[in-house]
């Protein structure tokens, strides 16, 4: 048996406390357990249990998992791989080893903290565009019920492009937008507006305060890794999206609103649930073990909390650019 899983998740399994992951000292049980013997699991099989190397607090055995399925480890070239969800965890390297980070992105990509927000479930709004008219993409078909992550950052990045939505992030109210959106916009009573896109979809100020915040955190942590490394967008070969939101994330809104690097789209790579698939590999290779071992020996983690030079990049992501090479320049300025 074999599991992926964050540093939390896996210490609740092992029957552990998790307390010390999140709290100072910040000093969890283990961080590699190594192979165990279901029986002492109180597990109803026979064998070894093997779970997936963390790395740090919050780099977990499910980011391991999910690089033991990219090329990243043997490459020349530079590859940036990306879990977001409400923690963002990310890697920039190649054959010479990785440097790795998480980002406390919120839960606004999962759908939480926003007033129409849903998982990405049967009818969610998982895809918005603009063509004479708002089009949406609903989970499963049938009328919207809420939106998902991927549908909040199309829709925003939708809205920044139709002039509804300012650079600071202001939702604009019906008497300051362009006229052919106003019929969309009602007052929230504070000087913003709230758009409805559906009758069961709307989004407020608040809510595109959320996103910026998710969004900003990303993108800080990946300009403090290209930063760290001595190299610019234009050095990453491909971009590397797990997970159930990177799944179904545009990379052309992610770019709009300056989330992701604005390198080539054909760049981007759709990899799904890295942790688990990561860990089927395990289950079904015997070198695998020693892959995984030899990956997380190379990774690096850069501690984000204490490091001066990502609160500056955070507050500058938080503007919504008209292009992201604002924020992820062709050169490092000084």
């Amino acid at each position: 048996m074999t599991v992926g899983g964050n540093t939390t998740m896996l210490h609740f399994f092992l029957g552990c406390d998790p307390w010390q992951v999140f709290q100072s000292p910040y000093t969890p049980v283990f961080f590699d357990p190594g192979i165990l013997r279901a029986s002492e699991l109180g597990l109803p099989i026979s064998g070894n249990v093997f779970c997936m190397p963390a790395i740090a607090n919050y780099l977990g055995g499910d980011i391991t998992s999910g690089l033991l399925m990219t090329d990243l480890d043997t490459r020349e070239d530079l590859a940036l791989f990306l879990d977001i969800g409400t923690n963002g965890e990310m890697a920039l390297g190649n054959e010479s080893g990785a440097l790795c980070c998480a980002v406390a992105s919120g839960p606004a990509f999962e759908g939480a903290g926003i007033s129409c927000g849903m998982p990405g479930i049967t009818g969610a709004v998982s895809h918005v565009s603009y063509d004479r008219g708002f089009l949406c993409d609903i989970v499963g078909g049938g009328e919207a019920k809420g939106i998902c992550g991927s549908g909040l950052v199309d829709l925003v990045a939708v809205l920044l492009e139709r002039g509804v939505i300012d650079e600071s992030g202001r939702l604009l109210p019906p008497q300051d937008a362009p006229e052919d959106m106003r019929r969309y916009l009602t007052g929230d009573g504070q000087g913003n507006g709230v758009f409805h896109l559906t009758k069961a979809v709307s989004l407020t100020a608040r809510d595109v305060r959320n996103l910026q915040l998710a969004k900003a955190a990303v993108a800080g942590g990946i300009r403090v890794l290209l930063e760290q490394r001595g190299v610019t967008a234009d050095n990453i070969a491909s971009v590397e999206l797990a997970g159930g939101f990177g799944n179904y994330l545009s990379p052309e809104s992610a770019v709009r609103i300056g989330m992701l690097p604005d390198i080539d789209r054909e760049l981007f790579e759709y990899l799904g649930n890295t942790s688990l698939s990561g860990a089927y590999a395990m289950v079904r290779s015997d070198c695998a073990v020693n892959k995984v071992d030899e990956l997380a020996s190379n990774m690096t983690y850069m501690e984000l909390s204490t490091n001066p030079r990502y609160m500056d990049e955070f507050v500058a992501a938080c503007f919504l650019p008209h292009t992201s090479r604002e924020l992820f320049p062709s050169s490092i300025q000084e």
